[in-house]
């Protein structure tokens, strides 16, 4: 519709201008006609048919044709009145340039602004036949003048003051039409100016929207990486550098869980005003997506960056109102400096990136300088990462599991399923170093799925073969925050045809810590399944007991740092006791951990403690050891 409009008003803009023409030449005419009349001689001649001067007589009808044109013009038949209007003045002309002296006449001088004009106006065909008209009547005169065919009749020829007035009509109206037309184009160059303006504010506009994050307004990774290759050519290397901060909030999921998106992004908006208040002249911020920033700092070389990292947690970490709530979001920090120009931005990038995650590793809150020995770890984890997507596709995991014995009569209650890597591990990678690779990707839902399913399989061929063991597995926190777990849960059980009350599910405090909905309802339903719950490694975390009663936790690991010194530490013995005491009085049964030597299990058994798990019984072995583990149990009993 907007094209459509501004095509309708050129249309009616050109209209106009060949109205004016019309009308200035009819004037003009009107003009010449007017001169002959009071200083023209013998205006009525006998020489013609029609007794008057044939100039008169060809200019009054240009003049009465031209208003016909007018009247064409008006009913919107633009191309036919500007064709017929250039011919008719083409031959009218000819034939007063004839009278008024051939090609001595001031009249010729017409035939330029003639030509001009109609190069504006009409089309390619109507301006050739202009075109021919006049270089016919020039050619015709011409040779009038050679061969006298037709010679001027002397009255027409105007000479003194009248052919002054004439000229200077004719000079008038072309001065009128150039300065007609030089405002049309002068116009039309100022509009293409202002055109042209516009076109690059839209382009610095539509630059600066797809260089922007349109939450925050600070710059997005497009953006910053323009900014980034505008600074490194700025900097003078032997004095300064680049120092890049990569910023991860910790945990922000769970604003969105506990709040709602629009409040996260609140949040979001407040990070990037803080971000911009640790920004010199030269330096950016940008949001790379989600809740992941970047600061890039122009620095010299005696820069603390470190110290730097410290006032930006200390920034970032501030309480937040949220939605009238008072809530704390810590950061991870990720360091990489440039002392060069060969950096490219996604390099760089992706060594603060590194860094970040080694941060994020280290218990949060916190930040990290990139190094090659950062590198090569990350380098191994990559590796590592790869050959076990290769070990699932493969069938190369295996289920080990480590017998639980009842400390009052020495019966094996249950066993734990413990995942480890034998087949395909050609460096002997242990689950202490996989494991923590496994819980940082998407791997652990894969694998935790297939460790619930091996599981329940396992025990119940334990089952079928007479032996109504329970099989604890270990979950982690991840494992929770996705809504298919408990569906999980409850496939394995099925498929296998194992009751739900044979199955433990063991969850870390730090699993509860932050009591998501989605991960407290997760558990609550599986816990009305049937399926236990236990808390592992109780007592290194935060100890919020309020959950132990409002989940229903049924079991509670001792972890071995609490059960290792406890034959020679009173005080690790009275943690210790205080905790099987607890459980005790709210119906919990205790499993110690790592038990290793006669004097622990002794002591845990005169502590009342249920039960023990450990090297002194036996390591965690394959599924089909397990029931010839338990008869040597079940002989040295006998």
């Amino acid at each position: 519709m907007k094209k459509q409009e501004i095509l309708r008003k050129r249309r009616a803009s050109v209209s106009n201008q060949l109205r004016q023409l019309l009308w200035g030449t009819q004037i003009s005419a009107l003009g010449f006609i007017i001169n002959i009349i009071l200083f023209g001689e013998n205006l009525f001649e006998s020489a013609n048919a029609l007794y008057f001067r044939l100039d008169l007589l060809v200019l009054a009808c240009g003049v009465i044709l031209t208003s016909l044109l007018l009247v064409i013009l008006n009913r919107g038949q633009y191309r036919l009145a500007v064709t017929l209007f250039f011919l008719l003045w083409s031959v009218v002309m000819a034939f007063i340039t004839w009278f008024g002296g051939g090609l001595y006449s001031p009249f010729i001088l017409s035939y330029p602004i003639i030509l001009l004009l109609a190069a504006l106006f009409t089309d390619r065909i109507s301006y050739i036949a202009v075109y021919f008209i006049l270089c016919l009547a020039i050619v015709l005169i011409g040779f009038n003048h050679i061969y006298d065919w037709f010679p001027t009749p002397e009255s027409s020829i105007i000479e003194g003051i009248p052919k002054i007035i004439g000229t200077l009509s004719l000079t008038t109206l072309s001065g009128y039409v150039c300065w007609t037309f030089g405002s049309v184009v002068r116009g039309s160059f100022k509009n293409l100016r202002l055109e042209n303006r516009q076109v690059i504010e839209s382009q610095e506009v539509i630059k600066k929207m797809a260089e922007t994050d349109p939450l925050t307004n600070l710059l997005n990774r497009s953006g910053a990486e323009s900014r980034y290759r505008t600074l490194l050519e700025k900097l003078n290397f032997s004095q300064e550098c680049i120092v890049v901060y990569y910023i991860d909030l910790d945990n922000f999921k769970n604003i969105n869980n506990l709040f709602d998106h629009y409040a996260g992004d609140q949040l979001l908006k407040t990070m990037g005003e803080r971000l911009t208040t640790l920004l010199g002249d030269d330096d950016f911020a940008c949001r790379f997506g989600g809740d992941e920033f970047v600061l890039v700092v122009r620095a010299n070389h005696d820069f603390n960056c470190e110290g730097f990292a410290v006032i930006l947690l200390k920034s970032l970490a501030r309480s937040h109102s949220i939605l009238g709530a008072e809530a704390e979001v810590t950061a991870s920090v990720g360091i990489a400096v440039v002392h060069d120009m060969q950096s490219s931005f996604n390099y760089l990038f992706k060594k603060a990136d590194i860094a970040m995650h080694k941060a994020k590793q280290s218990g949060k809150n916190s930040y990290h300088l990139y190094s090659e020995n950062l590198h090569r770890d990350y380098m191994r984890n990559l590796n590592m990462v790869n050959s076990l997507k290769s070990a699932i596709s493969g069938d190369l995991l295996d289920l080990y599991f480590q017998p639980k014995i009842n400390l009052q009569n020495n019966e094996v209650k249950g066993v734990e399923a413990l995942l480890r890597w034998n087949r395909g591990n050609s460096e002997g990678i242990g689950p202490e170093e996989f494991m923590p690779i496994v819980e940082s990707t998407e791997l652990i839902h894969t694998i935790g799925s297939w460790v619930i399913n091996e599981a329940c399989w396992c025990c119940k061929k334990w089952h079928d073969a007479g032996q109504l063991l329970t099989v604890a597995v270990n979950v982690s926190a991840i494992q929770l925050t996705r809504s298919n777990f408990y569906q999980t849960v409850v496939d394995a059980l099925e498929n296998s045809q194992l009751p739900a009350a044979y199955l433990e599910l063991e969850i870390t405090e730090h699993s509860l810590l932050q009591e998501a909905p989605l991960v407290t309802m997760q558990l609550e339903l599986v816990k009305k399944l049937g399926v236990s719950l236990t808390i592992d490694d109780f007592g290194t975390g935060y100890s919020n007991m309020g959950y132990l009663t409002r989940l229903q936790i049924d079991v509670l690991k001792l972890d071995r740092s609490f059960v290792s010194p406890i034959a020679q530490s009173e005080e690790h013995r009275i943690i210790v006791t205080a905790v099987i005491r607890m459980a005790q009085v709210l119906g919990i049964k205790v499993v110690a951990e790592g038990v290793e030597t006669e004097a622990e299990r002794d002591i845990l058994k005169c502590l009342d403690c249920d039960y023990g798990q450990g090297f002194l019984w036996s390591p965690a072995v394959p599924s089909e050891q397990v029931l010839r583990v338990i008869d040597s149990f079940q002989n040295k009993i006998n």
